[in-house]
């Protein structure tokens, strides 16, 4: 066949045929002719139809070995279509001396040569691993992109040395070693675990959020281990990475809880409140501990979730009797904004054991429509408890509304001094220029203890009103006047 010129032009012709028998019998006899045939076979890779293009790399394939040095020679065509189609072939021949100019390849101007070589690299496979992970610090975007597909296309097999090339790499490399370890999976948890113990916190940090990408069990237990890390963002790390697994990391975090660290029981809380609803029924059966720091945390981090099937059992909580369990379940219920919740939130407002500085029940309940809650804080103004006068003076002033100026401008006379402190600055909070009158009078008669804070507070509502911040009759006053009627 070689030297009759005439009989390979009628095999090339007859690939082409709409016959298959005629097409395999050519085929076959190429595949005779051996390297002899290889450069009419490549010349023909230029072809524009892509089911020809199959059928002489198929033929090339099978030619095999000895078609490979042509192949090579032949690769800086001025063809796009043959220069795929030659990184197609030596990748599906399983050419090791290939991989460097196929990653070369990668940055060809034409995508479609691009993805063969990225495609011909995955099929060389554990050969091509090194010089792909090398590739990966190329200063071309399209061959860190190819190298980090092929790797990923070769997976396991590329694992471990994926993983030993971490800590030598720079942090973008390290970001695709990383990027592509989760692709593959397969394999990658046990060496990521490893870096778990490395002492660049970097990589630490790194390794955990793989590891909760990955998903995979076993990474549990070294995880938490994590959440006493000495570095803040490698714990942070370790967090989000065991909020992935939810329930199943439950387990583990129900020993750190019974540790009594402050800063892991934190860290065991911001992971249940990253998990989200499918940590409510673990939070729930943690409100009956006997520890009192684990019933007002869970408590905190259910209100965290908000999760309403949760509502019940923050009620009940509201009866602990610790009283910052019940201070959490009243911030709790104030963010499910539940009415249901809001005559319990009224009974804790009320509740003369909760000493002033538990006072998260009067913030809970601004988050409710102040035209149910209003009448009955004021109300509470009243009461007999100084602790109780003091909350209710608190969420009037919260609410910053000037319905509450009246009933607050009657409290300044109040015979325990940190309410009537708190009723002054709760003035100042809500701002009415129409309080300004009754805390001057104050000041003149019977200031005592309160003075400086008076005179803070008449300040305070003058400079808001004079800035246009302030509300109600102020904003009447404001138009009246003609002062800082557009806010300035």
């Amino acid at each position: 066949m070689t030297e009759n010129k005439t009989a390979d032009i009628k095999l090339f012709e007859a690939l082409r045929s709409t016959d298959r028998e005629t097409r395999d019998s050519a085929a076959a006899a190429l595949v005779e002719a051996g390297k002899a045939a290889v450069p009419g076979l490549i010349e023909a890779l230029g072809d524009v139809g892509r089911d020809f293009r199959d059928l002489i790399i198929w033929v090339l394939v099978e030619i095999g070995k000895p078609a490979v040095k042509e192949l090579l020679a032949r690769f800086d065509t001025d063809s796009p279509i043959r220069r795929a189609g030659i990184a197609e072939t030596l990748g599906t021949i399983g050419t090791p001396q290939a991989a460097d100019l196929l990653i070369a390849a990668m940055k060809d101007e034409e995508s479609e040569v691009r993805e063969s070589a990225s495609w011909a690299l995955v099929r060389i496979g554990q050969s091509a691993i090194a010089p792909l992970i090398a590739a990966l610090s190329d200063p071309s975007r399209f061959v860190r992109k190819g190298a980090a597909w092929a790797l990923a296309g070769i997976g396991e097999p590329s694992v471990k040395q994926l993983a030993a090339a971490i800590p030598e790499s720079d942090d973008e490399v390290r970001r695709l070693l990383i990027d592509t370890l989760v692709q593959i999976r397969e394999g990658a948890t046990v060496p990521l675990v490893k870096h778990l113990l490395h002492e660049d916190p970097s990589i630490r940090l790194l390794a955990a959020g793989a590891l909760g990408r990955i998903n995979e069990p076993e990474a549990i237990e070294p995880l938490a281990a994590l959440l006493q890390d000495g570095d803040r963002g490698v714990r942070r790390a370790a967090i989000e990475a065991l909020a992935q697994f939810d329930r199943n990391a439950f387990e583990a975090l129900e020993r750190d809880l019974g540790r009594k660290d402050e800063e892991l029981r934190d860290a065991v809380m911001m992971t249940l409140g990253l998990m989200g609803r499918a940590a409510t029924s673990f939070l729930i059966e943690k409100l009956d501990s006997p520890d009192a720091d684990i019933r007002r945390r869970m408590a905190r981090t259910l209100g965290i979730i908000r999760d309403g099937s949760a509502l019940p059992r923050l009620i009940d909580a509201l009866t602990d009797p610790d009283v910052t369990v019940r201070d959490s379940a009243a911030w709790a219920l104030g963010e499910l904004q539940d009415p249901r919740a809001l005559n319990p939130l009224i009974s804790a407002l009320n509740d003369p054991s909760m000493p002033p500085q538990y006072s998260l029940s009067a913030w809970a309940l601004v988050k409710y429509n102040p035209e149910n809650v209003m009448p009955r804080v004021i109300e509470s103004l009243r009461d007999e408890s100084p602790w109780v006068r003091w909350r209710s003076a608190l969420a009037l002033g919260l609410f910053r509304d000037p319905r509450g100026v009246g009933p607050l401008t009657e409290t300044l006379g109040d015979p325990n001094m940190e309410v009537r402190r708190r009723v002054i600055a709760s003035l100042g909070e809500i701002g009415e220029r129409s309080a300004i009158e009754p805390l001057k009078q104050m000041l003149i008669e019977d200031a005592n203890d309160d003075w400086i804070l008076l005179k803070q507070t008449i300040a305070k509502i003058q400079d808001r009103r004079l800035s246009g911040r302030s509300q109600g009759a102020d904003a009447d006053y404001r138009i009246e006047t003609g002062n800082g009627g557009n806010g300035n």
